[in-house]
């Protein structure tokens, strides 16, 4: 009964901290790294401690990270679209945060039909993705290789200790922690701006406050993510400054900048829809193999069993309630759960077999056509678009427990429960924790520049922009494209501060200084985990 308490403590704990920690890091950076491995680490410090029992101790390790994960890929979801609104209709937006239990029971109303959606989709694809397509889920293997080779763990979660104790003493030293006066300035000036014939060298500074958080998710992400970012950030110094001033020097730099971008996202947005079809071609494919796989693992519990069906029941009171104040028709709600459905599918397959789930690229699948379709306004555009992301990033993360679970031979009743616990653990509490960061931050601030939104509000908003500076957007796409870069990321580069996307950049670069990446994944953890909850608690000064 004293391991059931700390255990669920501890998945309340993780659930809060992988919330606030994450739902901050969605709004301030372009990417959204899972949270799952880092739990392990913590919880194996923790249980290692009070449990001897070996076996009790991994059941323990592994219902706290399952239960507390998910407010990581609820958080990421809700703070990539969520905050659309914002930059569509800012008066609506801020009518609602000025009455903070109001915006904080939209989203959790939200988040709470969406995520129950997503836990029952999940429930219903289980059996398709990991027994008969026997996909690998990585981030569920990744943990129960950390969890049951504790001994080698110890190391790895010490190294996670050392990166969050030096990251703290190091936000300490910057001062205005306990009205110390720090002796490490804020921002360092790297290079000063000047003009080198029509090419115009921005000020270009590093802000230490949030470098260590920047540069250890940039070093995890690898030079994945720094390349792109890289290849934006010089594009708007030696490309776009130079085309406004030389051929639109009418048009004010903002928005010509912003016009670009659109045109950008545009050819990627049609790109993706012209690929749909193939795409969804081959998981059909891939759904009606043949598997030789021994998933007797379920043969005693699995169905569309009671506990599924038990949760329509509330579900059912969510959707009603959800569609109804929210003012959706029915078709459009019918549009929503049927797109839901597909798309979820589509991200846990290609989560379940590479690790990533592409939140967004789906997202914008199913809000595109609904603009054609029923002409909707700003809420139900947000709305779509933050129902889709929850849905599939909700159904992957409980895809990744499940792996867990049954490779750990768990109980899937059991899984189930403290899945269930964490996810609404969560839902309760992201409404009031994304209010704090945006009502001290501001969203499309420097700290809180919520890029993957205003991409999504710019798609909407594209009728309103200079065409031809959009058709020059729109080529610079199709050229990334060709070059097989991320565009999402190039746009990061593009409109994000330099202050922040360099810190980005000089962590995934930085990998190409150590001969084995992963080997150091542990310190960053640590890193990224002290400075996102130390910035985090500026909320609460």
């Amino acid at each position: 009964m004293t391991l059931i308490i700390l255990t669920c403590i501890t998945t309340f704990l993780f659930s809060l901290f992988s919330t606030g920690i994450m739902s901050y890091i969605a709004l301030a950076t372009p990417i959204g790294p899972w949270v799952a491995p880092m739990l392990a680490l913590i919880g194996i410090m923790i249980f290692s401690v009070v449990v001897r029992n070996h076996a009790a101790r991994q059941r323990a390790i592994d219902f706290s990270v399952m239960g507390g994960s998910v407010g990581g890929i609820l958080a990421v979801a809700i703070g990539s679209s969520y905050p659309t609104l914002y930059f569509l209709d800012a008066q609506r937006f801020n009518d609602w945060m000025a009455q903070p239990l109001y915006f904080a029971f939209l989203m959790t109303l939200t988040a709470l039909t969406a995520g129950l959606y997503g836990f029952i989709l999940a429930n219903i694809f289980e059996k398709q993705l990991l027994f008969k397509q026997n996909l690998p889920f990585p981030i569920g293997q990744l943990v129960y290789n950390m969890v049951t080779a504790a001994q080698g763990q110890i190391h790895k979660a010490l190294e996670l200790v050392s990166g969050f104790v030096g990251t703290i003493i190091f936000s300490f030293l910057q001062g205005g922690m306990l009205g110390i006066r720090g002796i490490i300035p804020p921002v360092i000036t790297l290079v000063k701006a000047r003009t080198v014939s029509i090419v115009n060298l921005p000020l270009i500074q590093l802000r230490l406050d949030t470098f260590p958080m920047l540069w250890a998710i940039g070093f995890i992400a690898g030079t994945t993510i720094a390349i792109p970012l890289a290849v934006g950030a010089l594009s708007k110094i030696i490309l776009l400054d130079p085309l406004n001033d030389c051929l639109f020097p009418q048009v004010c730099n903002s928005d010509f900048s912003i016009a670009f971008c659109s045109g950008l996202l545009a050819m990627s947005s049609l790109l993706g829809f012209a690929s749909l079809p193939k795409f969804l071609k081959n998981i059909a494919q891939r759904s009606s193999g043949t598997y030789s796989i021994d998933w007797r693992y379920y043969s005693r519990e699995y169905s569309l069993d009671s506990f599924s069906l038990v949760l329509l029941v509330p579900l059912a009171a969510l959707m009603y309630l959800f569609f109804t104040l929210f003012n959706f028709t029915f078709l459009q709600a019918l549009y929503l759960l049927i797109g839901a459905l597909i798309t979820t599918y589509s991200m846990t397959s290609i989560a379940g077999k590479i690790g990533l789930a592409q939140l967004g690229r789906f997202a914008t699948f199913v809000m595109v056509p609904s603009l054609f379709l029923f002409g909707i306004n700003p809420v139900h555009a947000m709305l779509i678009a933050t129902f889709v992301e929850i849905s599939g990033g909700v159904a992957t993360d409980i895809l990744f427990g499940r792996r867990l679970a049954h490779l750990s031979n768990l109980s899937r009743t059991t899984t189930m429960l403290w899945q269930l616990f964490g996810l609404v653990t969560s839902c309760c509490v992201v409404g009031f924790f994304f209010w704090l960061l945006i009502n001290h931050f501001g969203l499309g601030s420097t700290a809180l520049f919520a890029q993957r939104a205003q991409a999504r509000a710019l798609l909407i908003n594209i009728r309103t922009f200079n065409v031809y500076v959009l058709m020059l957007g729109a080529a610079y796409g199709l050229l990334l494209k060709k070059l097989k870069l991320n565009p999402m990321l190039v746009f990061g580069g593009l409109l994000m501060p330099l202050t922040y996307s360099l810190g980005l950049i000089l962590g995934g670069f930085s990998t190409l200084l150590v001969k084995n990446r992963q080997s150091w994944e542990p310190f960053c953890s640590g890193v990224f985990a002290a400075n996102s909850l130390t910035e985090f608690l500026k909320v609460l000064r």
